[in-house]
């Protein structure tokens, strides 16, 4: 993972939530709530611009081999409506060292048309140093 990373943009595009992809997660959820519950998280911030968006080494550069997701939070202004586009940004909140494992936070922010927030989400990734 890069050190200097910080601050560093590893995404920032237009993405839409698919009614279909919605509709899917419900079914697999599974539940009388599934159909809310899916439309409340139909991303995973980190990778919603694709794997590389951590794994790029110009971005976070992180190495799957060695990494564990340590923890997830979430902020929701409302759900997400089926079929609207989302402006998504993926950004590097912090990376720090600690015990020879890099510790990196990246948030996905999602706002609507017209710039209000409707979810953002981190995820804290441990890289576990060299064996």
């Amino acid at each position: 993972m890069r050190i200097d990373a910080k601050g560093a943009i590893l995404f920032e595009g237009e993405q839409v939530v698919s009614a279909e992809h919605v509709r899917n997660m419900a079914a697999a959820i599974g539940t009388a709530t599934g159909t809310a519950t899916a439309a409340l998280v139909p991303f995973f911030g980190p990778t919603v611009g694709g794997e590389s968006t951590v794994t790029d080494p110009a971005g976070l550069g992180l190495d799957l081999s060695r990494a564990l997701l340590a923890g997830l939070s979430y902020q929701w202004a409302r759900a997400f409506i089926p079929d609207e586009t989302v402006h998504v940004r993926v950004i590097v909140d912090d990376v720090r060292v600690k015990g020879g494992n890099t510790f990196g936070v990246v948030a996905a922010e999602f706002t609507d048309g017209g710039g209000s927030l409707v979810h953002r989400q981190t995820a804290t990734f441990i890289e576990r140093g060299a064996a």
